[in-house]
């Protein structure tokens, strides 16, 4: 297995990188991802998908990602740093912990992805899947230790207050701002362009940037895109397959059915 992170690579040289979602979980699709040139493939399973605890969904995603020339992006329901590790050990390398509270929190999650963390050993365990090559990868330790990537969503209140201390956690390697369950948290659900809320989303956004955090955001359309590189945003999910699948084919069958009556 190929244990290089050009995901983490990028967004360390300031780059902006673009990914998809892929909802069907489908290698094939996240290898044709890889072969359209996007970054990365967001897997969440957080809310839907296979199992996070089952180690052949990750070994057969991770081969495709490889394949294809992409990395993977995974949106794990918890931080729990038993299930970090055996995400990591199947060959994942980049990992998105959704609704985090506090800074400890955020720091033990790091931590479980760290065989020597903040000058300390961490708390990765020794492994023999995937990440480790079956047992073959040489400098697999300092590898994995250089090329994992963990970041997470500040989408509550209780995240804002502590965002600080939460951006101030060693190799804590992104942040994505989540404006749908953060309009839920200050009171106003699904009005993500509530003034509150787009106010407050700002002001996250400055305080990742002064803190020079990378920042990961969702925009769907060229312009928005494009928009959120210029505010700083250098992680960007741009769509996904049955977005894609719903408007190519809904606008096709209503082309063809105003033709063939």
């Amino acid at each position: 297995m190929d244990q290089h992170n050009a995901f983490r690579e990028r967004i360390e040289d300031g780059d902006v990188v673009f990914g998809a979602r892929s909802s069907t979980f489908s290698p094939t699709v996240v290898e044709i991802y890889g072969e359209l040139g996007i970054d990365f493939v967001w897997l969440d399973f957080e809310h839907m998908g296979p199992s996070p605890y089952d180690s052949g969904v990750f070994e057969e995603l991770t081969r495709a990602a490889e394949v294809g020339g992409t990395e993977l992006f995974v949106r794990l329901p918890t931080g729990d740093p038993a299930l970090i590790r055996k995400v990591l050990d199947a060959g994942v390398r980049t990992i998105l912990i959704p609704r985090v509270d506090s800074a400890e929190e955020v720091r033990e999650a790091v931590k479980a992805t760290r065989f020597t963390y903040d000058g300390e050993p961490g708390e990765r365990g020794m492994a023999s899947g995937r990440s480790r090559t079956w047992g073959n990868a040489e400098n697999y330790v300092e590898t994995e230790d250089e090329e994992v990537c963990l970041g997470v969503m500040i989408e509550k209140t209780t995240a804002v207050d502590e965002l600080d201390e939460i951006l101030s956690v060693p190799e804590l390697g992104f942040v994505f701002i989540g404006p749908s369950d953060l309009s839920v948290q200050m009171g106003h659900p699904t009005d993500k362009a509530h003034p509150d809320v787009v106010e407050q989303v700002e002001e996250i956004r400055e305080t990742c940037r002064s803190a020079g955090v990378p920042i990961g955001t969702i925009a769907n359309d060229p312009d928005g895109v494009a928009d959120a590189a210029d505010e700083g945003c250098q992680i960007v999910r741009m769509g996904g397959d049955l977005s894609a699948v719903q408007s190519t084919l809904r606008e096709r069958l209503a082309a063809i059915r105003e033709r063939v009556q």
